[in-house]
């Protein structure tokens, strides 16, 4: 009863998979042949971290998460208890150590000067903490310069730390194989120079699928949730479906104008479905005259201008019995690599879009 109420709430709604989402995450750690840290920011990629998580914990023996923020950290701990380990791949400012410590979150490390604050922090607290190193490889994002960091040096000073993991990302391991042996190189050059025996991590999802994995941890994100780029079948499972339905049909005359500023005009008599979604749902606006949505065997396109709530398709070649059916605007039919394509962008984006205001309904 609270799923059909929640489905009927506008009535556009998300259906979460978690067991494709757990398939997903067998074929990571299949594919890693180690351990396998889940990555689940930005609320699992709109689908839902503490669902997730909670399921992979349980049904796949997934014992540490990766996030990007603190108060994501905090969330999920609330949700896992404490017998799993959450990392915050990201920054965290100093007026929130305390809330790390209290929560045992490990704390990404990526320069002298967090190193020095999280420190001094542990001192004043007399206790230590495990944290990860982050060394910059060819990123040039977050990181330690691998050319230029001195580990004996950083080890003597803080010695409150305890290193769990060193690790480095990737930038290319989707489209450029020969600057992605390169990282691995200078990254495994400072582990031999140090002779380091701690964890290691290396590998996020491209690079699960397209390299052999020798690194202790592999950071999957994008694959868990159906998608990767691979030049074969890595049998993966989309986990977002999105559902709407039809509320309102119009006939549209040939010459006809539909939507916002005239964009689409009617080149015959035409039948149009209007459906509650809009750019404030995480359908974007750029999809105007470019996308289309699936309704029982018929590829329906969209016509006009999206609104910000609501936007119309053209229904006339379909059946009048199949406007009472569900529409689907993602998954088996059309997923996050078509909407990628509309708007010029990549489906990690696509999914973390979609809004709060669309109710997650979650599949077990």
């Amino acid at each position: 009863m609270i799923s059909t109420r929640i489905k009927t709430l506008r009535p556009t709604y998300a259906l979460i998979d978690l067991p494709n989402y757990s398939h997903n995450i067998s074929v990571a750690q299949k594919l890693s042949g180690g351990k396998v840290m889940a990555i689940v920011k930005a609320n699992g990629y709109g689908h839902g971290a503490g669902k997730l998580a909670e399921y992979v914990k349980t049904n796949n023996g997934i014992k540490s998460f990766g996030v990007a923020t603190v108060s994501e950290a905090i969330k999920l701990r609330e949700v896992l208890g404490t017998d799993v380990d959450i990392v915050v791949l990201g920054y965290i400012d100093k007026n929130f150590y305390e809330e790390v410590y209290e929560n045992n979150i490990v704390l990404t490390v990526f320069d002298w000067y967090v190193a020095e604050d999280y420190h001094n922090f542990l001192k004043n607290k007399g206790s230590k903490a495990s944290i990860i190193i982050k060394l910059e490889t060819g990123m040039n994002r977050l990181g330690f310069d691998v050319d230029n960091f001195d580990f004996e040096m950083f080890i003597k000073k803080y010695d409150r730390f305890d290193i769990s993991i060193i690790m480095t990302h990737l930038a290319s391991s989707d489209s450029d194989f020969q600057y992605t042996n390169w990282q691995m190189e200078r990254f495994d050059t400072f582990i031999n120079k140090y002779n380091i025996t701690c964890a290691t991590s290396v590998f996020n999802s491209s690079a699960i699928v397209n390299f052999k994995n020798k690194y202790t941890f592999t950071r999957p994100g994008i694959m868990t949730y159906g998608y990767v780029y691979a030049d074969y079948n890595v049998n993966l499972k989309p986990v977002m479906h999105i559902y709407s339905k039809i509320v309102q049909k119009k006939r549209v005359l040939k010459g006809e104008y539909i939507s916002y500023n005239g964009t689409y005009r009617a080149e015959r008599d035409m039948v149009i479905g209007v459906i509650p979604i809009g750019y404030a749902d995480g359908y974007f606006r750029c999809f105007s005259n470019r996308a289309h949505i699936y309704l029982d065997g018929f590829i329906c396109p969209v016509v006009g201008n999206i609104c910000m709530d609501i936007m119309m398709v053209d229904i006339t070649d379909v059946p009048e019995c199949a406007f009472e059916s569900e529409v689907e605007l993602m998954g088996e039919h059309v997923d996050a690599e078509m909407w990628a394509k509309w708007s010029g962008s990549i489906s990690y984006e696509m999914l973390c879009a979609i809004s709060e205001r669309i109710p997650r309904v979650y599949k077990t």
